[in-house]
């Protein structure tokens, strides 16, 4: 049960390309440099709110980017004001007990959300606030 990021990307540029938009439109519109989403084609892990950010833009759910699912997903909403966070208070209470996991953490990564929510099998989204910074 992987994110899978380059895939993340190829969409996004796709959709880049459909709404005729430059990288640095996309970023400054997303909250997430153009250096970090073209990273995601060669990365394996990244910032958890970056990558949401980007799928609340594509406006579909992170399940469609996660390897070998097994969890329904629900799709980030497009609209709205404010931004996708990871709500981390959720990741603690069902992270709880796994070694060398800091429970001080206030942010993780796509590949740990994934992980937790999977194994708790809850859609990611479940794990997500809107916040207004």
């Amino acid at each position: 049960m992987v994110f899978d990021l380059a895939g993340l990307h190829r969409a996004i540029d796709a959709e880049r390309q459909i709404r005729e938009g430059t990288w640095e439109a996309l970023a400054r519109e997303v909250g997430v440099s153009a250096s970090t989403i073209r990273r995601y084609q060669h990365a394996d892990d990244a910032e958890a709110d970056g990558v949401l950010a980007l799928v609340r833009w594509l406006g579909c759910s992170p399940e469609e980017f996660i390897q070998d699912n097994i969890v329904d997903g629900e799709a980030l909403d497009p609209s709205g004001e404010g931004y996708v966070r990871v709500d981390m208070q959720q990741v603690k209470e069902l992270d709880v007990g796994v070694v060398g996991r800091s429970p001080q953490a206030t942010r993780t990564s796509i590949q740990r959300l994934v992980e937790v929510a999977q194994r708790a099998g809850q859609p990611v989204t479940t794990l997500t606030r809107i916040s207004k910074i």
